[in-house]
Order: structure tokens, then C-alpha cells, then sequence
């Protein structure tokens, strides 16, 4: 798990770097970024489902822009959080964050209704390839041998906290 937290933490932290140093990438990363990269590290295994997932956010941010580009207003907001929900809830899009992202127009404000599913689709695909690379180290004998004998490492130090815990 600390391969995955170390990919993905470099991953956010080089999103949030060019957004901030390039204008033109502003809306690569956005907060719920974040939760989809938590929510990606514990589905390494399963990348079918994380395209699914991807393509379930493309599509929310997608219908969030044309509502906002429509109307910037509380009913337009409201039509985007009826419609993503039916959505996440008949294609069984397990994700909140699909939810969250649907919503980023309206706070991004985005000069053109494409830039925000565009960027959405960068970050998110640049977060599967981050996955993806992931999965591969982890089927390499070295790291499965080297994550085993880590792992015992930290449950002999653990072991004299544990009781000591128990004890306070």
C-alpha cells in the first residue's frame, strides 16, 4: 500500500505543479482529483471497472458544463445533481466522486464549455496510466519478495506497541 500512496502523491502533487505554473493547465487538477485517486488505489486490480468509472466522470463533468453553459443558476445546479445521480444510480457507477466533478463548472467557472471535460479526461487518464503502473511493479518478483519481508519488518515492531497500547 505505501508503493500506491507514494505513485499516487506524486501523481496529485505533479497535477497540482503544472496547474499552477501553467495557465493553460489550470483545471488539471481539482480537489476531487484527489478522491478519485483514493478511491482508484484500492481498485488497482480491477482497471475495467476504474474506465468505467473514468468514462462515468467524463460523461457527469461533461452534462454539469452543458447545464452550466445553459444557465448558471440554482435550478441548473439542482437539474445537474438530479440527472449525475440517476445516472451514477443506473449505470451502478460505485464512485462518489462522479458526483463531485459534475458540480466543478459551477465553481471553476471555465471560459469554454470543453476545457473542464477535457481536463477531466487528462487528469483522469493521467491518473490510469498512474495505476496501471502500479499494478505492473506490484506483479515484479523483486517488489512481491521485498513487500513480503517489509511487512514482516513492521508486524515485530508493531507487536511491543500493540501491548504497550493495550496497557495505556
Amino acid at each position: 500500500m505505501f508503493l500506491r500512496s507514494l505513485i499516487i502523491c506524486c501523481y496529485l502533487m505533479g497535477a497540482y505543479w503544472a496547474s499552477y505554473h501553467f495557465p493553460s493547465m489550470k483545471m488539471v487538477f481539482y480537489p476531487t482529483l484527489g478522491a478519485f485517486s483514493f478511491l482508484f488505489m484500492h481498485r488497482v486490480d480491477n482497471i475495467r471497472e476504474i474506465r468505467r468509472i473514468i468514462i462515468g466522470a467524463i460523461i457527469a463533468v461533461t452534462m454539469g458544463s452543458i447545464f452550466y453553459t445553459i444557465s448558471t443558476g440554482a435550478v441548473s445546479f439542482f437539474l445537474t445533481a438530479l440527472v449525475t445521480i440517476t445516472l451514477i444510480q443506473f449505470f451502478k457507477w460505485n464512485a462518489a466522486p462522479i458526483l463531485a466533478v459534475s458540480f466543478i463548472p459551477y465553481f471553476a467557472h471555465p471560459v469554454s464549455m470543453w476545457a473542464l471535460p477535457i481536463a477531466v479526461l487528462v487528469s483522469l487518464t493521467g491518473l490510469l496510466v498512474s495505476i496501471w503502473l502500479i499494478g505492473k511493479v506490484e506483479q515484479l518478483n523483486w517488489y512481491v519478495s521485498l513487500s513480503g519481508k517489509i511487512t514482516q519488518a513492521r508486524l515485530q515492531i508493531r507487536t511491543p506497541f500493540e501491548s504497550l497500547k493495550k496497557e495505556i
